[in-house]
Order: C-alpha cells, then sequence, then structure tokens
C-alpha cells in the first residue's frame, strides 16, 4: 500500500517548526501542509525548497493568524482593532469577496517567493460561503490540485474529482488526527492518546486495499506560546496541543519506521500520488534508507 505521510500546521511558529521538521529529517513525513498566514511561513517554505525537495507541499488554509496584506487592506476579514483573522471567517456572509481573493493572492505569491513555485495541492472549498467559492477560485487560478481524495472524516464525505478517482487517494479516518479522545481534559488527552498503537493494532486501516493510497494526516511540533495559547481556536484546539510532542515521537520512533518495512508501505509525497512519479521513494534509495521499497 502506498502512503502519504501528512504534517499539518507547519509554519506555525520557529518552535513549533523545529519539531516539525525532525519528523521530516529523521521520520516517515513524505508531505507538509503550510499555512501561509503563520508567523514562521516563509522559513519553513524556505527550509523545504532548499533542504527537502523531495517533500511535497500544502496550502493548510485555516486563517488563524494575520493578512500577508497590510491589514488595511483586508478590514473585513480582521477582528476589529487587531491584525488577526476574524474567526468566522469560514462561514461570514459579511466579509469582502475583493479583500479576501485579494489576500489569497497575497498568501500564494508569498509560497512562490519562499519555495520558488505554488504549492502542490490545496483544501477544496465546501460551498455555500463566500470563503469556499474564493479558496475554490484561487486554486484553480493558480493550477493547485484540490478534490484529489475520497474523504469520510469530521462528519464530512466528499467523493474525489472524476479527474482524480482512479487514482483512488483516500483520506478516512487518517492516523492520529482523527482517532479523536472525547474530553477536554489534557491530562486525560496525555494519559489515552498513543499514535503509534493506532498503527500496530491495525484501527487505521478502515477497509483500506494494496490498491488505495492512503493519507495519514499528523499535527507534530514542539509548543511555544503561539501554538499554546494563540492559534488554533476551535472546539477541539486542546486535543490539537496536547497531542504535538507525542505526533513528533511517533513519526520518528523505531516502532513506527518497523511497522512501515513490516507492512511493505510504500512511503509517497503528493505529486507521487498524483502523478505516479517516485521522488520520495528515489530520496529513500539515494540515502541508503531501510525504508526504500
Amino acid at each position: 500500500m502506498k502512503m502519504v505521510f501528512r504534517i499539518d500546521d507547519v509554519g506555525y511558529s520557529e518552535i513549533n517548526d523545529i519539531g516539525a521538521f525532525e519528523t521530516i529529517k529523521n521520520g516517515i513525513t513524505t508531505s507538509a501542509d503550510v499555512m501561509l498566514d503563520a508567523p514562521h511561513a516563509v522559513e519553513a517554505l524556505q527550509e523545504i525548497r532548499h533542504n527537502y525537495p523531495w517533500i511535497s507541499v500544502g496550502w493548510h488554509a485555516h486563517f488563524w493568524w494575520g493578512p500577508a496584506l497590510a491589514p488595511e487592506k483586508v478590514p473585513s476579514l480582521l477582528i476589529p482593532g487587531t491584525n488577526r483573522f476574524r474567526h468566522d471567517l469560514q462561514s461570514a456572509t459579511d466579509i469582502s469577496r475583493e479583500e479576501l481573493q485579494a489576500e489569497c493572492d497575497a498568501q500564494i505569491e508569498r509560497c512562490v517567493m519562499a519555495l520558488g513555485r505554488v504549492p502542490d495541492v490545496g483544501m477544496a472549498g465546501r460551498g455555500g460561503s463566500i470563503f469556499s467559492d474564493v479558496m475554490d477560485e484561487t486554486c484553480k487560478k493558480y493550477g493547485i490540485v484540490t478534490n484529489f481524495a475520497s474523504m469520510n472524516f469530521f462528519g464530512h464525505s466528499m467523493p474525489a474529482a472524476e479527474k482524480w478517482a482512479d487514482r483512488r487517494i483516500k483520506m478516512a479516518n487518517p492516523g492520529s488526527a482523527y482517532k479523536k479522545i472525547e474530553t477536554d481534559s489534557i491530562t486525560e488527552q496525555y494519559n489515552e492518546y498513543d499514535p503509534v498503537q493506532y498503527y500496530l493494532t491495525g484501527e487505521y486501516n478502515d477497509g483500506l486495499t494494496e490498491e488505495d493510497i492512503s493519507v495519514q494526516v499528523w499535527h507534530p511540533g514542539y509548543l511555544d506560546y503561539n501554538n499554546y495559547k494563540l492559534g488554533d481556536y476551535g472546539p477541539n484546539a486542546r486535543f490539537y496541543t496536547a497531542i504535538r510532542v507525542e505526533d513528533v515521537h511517533a513519526l520518528v520512533c523505531d516502532e513506527m519506521k518497523q511497522w512501515v518495512r513490516d507492512n511493505r508501505i510504500e512511503l509517497v509525497n503528493f505529486r507521487d500520488a498524483l502523478y505516479g512519479t517516485r521522488e520520495y521513494q528515489n530520496h529513500l534509495k539515494a540515502i541508503g534508507s531501510e525504508l526504500a521499497v
């Protein structure tokens, strides 16, 4: 089975990205979703460009931080009196489409400046909102691939677009991100959360076959005030704080690497998954990794 091990929230902060890049350098991460509006996004993209070209890049468009444009150019997108994005952007009906489009363009231009190209993949809108429509329009404008995977998580079920249906890319309860623990207690999460066992016991499978390309989503990083207190404001924010250091360990540990070998997993990035290339495997072979197949 081919697997993409995607890490999310890259660019969150300098401290967060120390953990994220640990999983790229010494682990099984094959793709990085970068928040282009986040404080450390440019540095993260530059590091991928110069040191890890075998890693594919996604546009992780949460709009958690502040605009790439000058704040005075996008006032309808911001919390009044601040330089931070509104928390309701994805459903808001009173934001300016023109301002949002200009901000999306600025974020993509930031990526091109730092990475040398647009992201490989983006987050598809689910329709019915200004935010969703502009996201879709922006990805089409820049040729960023969306709707490439069949998805079934967080209560949303979406088939892949016809163009990508034959690639059999699936995001179904992927890895640590969607193995949710229904508690608001960080202590309980600390005691209960074990992403390595999630794989070793076979819970990850969810009906996958050898013909599928499975996307496993993780959130590794180290903690500072930014991602501990100022970042994700959603209902599961505390969960994504508690798991980050666990995910760093899981993605670099010997048990997970042995699991990849024992199950004959072919590690691939998104370009490999979409276009049939072997960039990530060629990297593994070049460094003499035992994970190469």
